[in-house]
């Protein structure tokens, strides 16, 4: 049953109880009004009865009051029952007999003596006039509550159709968005008909269509980016292994296809300078595989950092900040790690969180010593209730007076750190770069402990 037809038999029971109790009361104070009436007419016929009565022969007297046309009152000869009035007779229009039953009061009758005690006449006192004035009354009454609820009812038909109007736009709305399509159209269009509610509900769904279309953008702009950096990422590792690993590799096969052809010449004995050939190709396969190993662990720390697969996540952190002391003793380092509300601190993260907090403090050391050439860099890793804390700060030459880069504008710190704010928001993080007055860069994330992912943000 739709929300129109509820409210207008709503409407329709209200006036249906409201006629029936009009009617109950209606029928009641008839019912006491015709007792009433009855009383006082019966009273008024024994009077004019006795009077009548007294002056000469009954049958004469009653035909005299008769002739009177008292209302209510018949005379009957004697004491016998007398015969109910007919109401087919234009005197007496037709009631309903459930109304006469309703109503509920009989005829009343009296009998008047002569002085030897014998019954004269029967004064009767019927109510069928009145009940059959009040039925008429009633009837009239009815109709036009009846016609008045009808135009009531079709004025409220065409009410609440037109309030209810913008339901079915907010319904396609709705289903549009439901299908993945996030432009509800004019905005006017869920404007609610006049209703506060539904303008309410249509500026909400408007405002969602618009919030979901604008995040549908950005995940197609992060998927871009994402796509982006990873086939740059891949660009760089093949551009690695074509340039230097596939060069040591040919160099090893040169030099070992040498060494092969010296080995397998029939001399009886080899001279010095074949001798001192075999050992420098020898020397030149172990340093080209020294190279070779160097290499790929390069390219597997960029793929994976080793360091979280055997150490807890401080000590990964610590290698790395060791690492980079032996390769910049120039630079003052310093590492602070704390787990403020947690007890095993930031050692009990996910496997997803660890290596996001590693590779976030990996690139920002990157770009601090490619852009910045600082002599101090600090490391702040902290662990809350609910969320991470990661701040990398150096004294460089910094952003210039006002300048910071947003998450969204990940792009202006290189690809690295474009990557590295995609992946925080997508954790359900923010990432702020910037700098304090021109003095230095500070990189500053903020994780949940319980990554909500990409459908979670959305």
């Amino acid at each position: 049953m739709s929300l129109r037809v509820r409210m207008l038999a709503l409407i329709g029971l209200f006036l249906a109880l409201l006629a029936g109790a009009g009617a109950a009361v209606m029928i009641a104070n008839a019912r006491d009004a015709v007792r009433a009436e009855m009383a006082s007419a019966l009273d008024l016929g024994v009077a004019v009865g006795r009077a009548e009565a007294g002056r000469g022969a009954v049958p004469d007297a009653v035909a005299a009051l008769d002739r009177l046309g008292l209302r209510h009152l018949r005379f009957v000869v004697g004491d016998a029952p007398p015969e109910p009035a007919d109401e087919g007779e234009p005197g007496h229009p037709s009631v309903p007999g459930w109304f006469r039953a309703l109503v509920g009061v009989a005829p009343q009758a009296q009998a008047l003596s002569g002085g030897d005690g014998r019954v004269l006449l029967t004064v009767v006192a019927e109510p069928q006039d009145e009940v059959a004035e009040v039925w008429e009354d009633m009837r009239d009454l009815a109709l036009a509550m009846l016609l008045v609820g009808l135009l009531l009812l079709g004025a409220a038909w065409v009410a609440v159709g037109r309030a209810l109007a913008p339901l079915a736009r907010i319904e396609a709305a709705v289903r549009r968005l439901r299908q993945g399509v996030y432009e509800p159209g004019p905005r006017n269009g869920l404007a609610g008909g006049g209703v506060p509610e539904l303008a309410r509900l249509g500026t909400g769904i408007a405002d969602l269509a618009g919030e979901l279309a604008a995040a549908g953008r950005e995940n197609r702009r992060l998927g871009q980016r994402l796509i982006e950096a990873q086939d740059r990422e891949r660009r760089d590792i093949a551009r690695e292994i074509h340039d230097e690993l596939g060069a040591a590799l040919f160099a090893i096969k040169v030099d070992a296809g040498r060494i092969l052809r010296l080995s397998e010449e029939p001399k009886p004995e080899a001279t010095i300078s074949e001798r001192v050939e075999i050992a420098g190709r020898a020397r030149a396969v172990l340093s080209m595989a020294s190279d070779v190993h160097r290499l790929s662990r390069r390219i597997l720390v960029r793929l994976r950092p080793s360091l979280l697969d055997q150490l807890p996540l401080g000590e990964a952190l610590s290698g790395l900040i060791d690492e980079w002391a032996r390769r910049e003793p120039a630079v003052r380092w310093s590492l602070d790690v704390a787990g403020d509300d947690a007890p095993d601190g930031i050692d009990g993260l996910d496997e997803v969180l660890r290596l996001t907090v590693f590779r976030l403090a990996q690139e920002s050391l990157v770009n601090a010593l490619r852009h910045a050439r600082p002599t101090r860099v600090s490391v702040t890793v902290r662990r809350r209730a609910d969320q991470v804390e990661v701040v990398v700060t150096d004294d460089g030459p910094g952003f210039a007076e006002g300048q910071s880069m947003e998450t969204n504008e990940g792009e202006r710190g290189g690809l690295g750190i474009s990557g590295m704010a995609e992946r925080v928001r997508a954790l359900g993080g923010t990432l702020r770069i910037g700098s304090d007055s021109g003095q230095g860069t500070r990189v500053a994330a903020c994780l949940p402990c319980a990554p909500a992912g990409l459908e979670g943000v959305a």
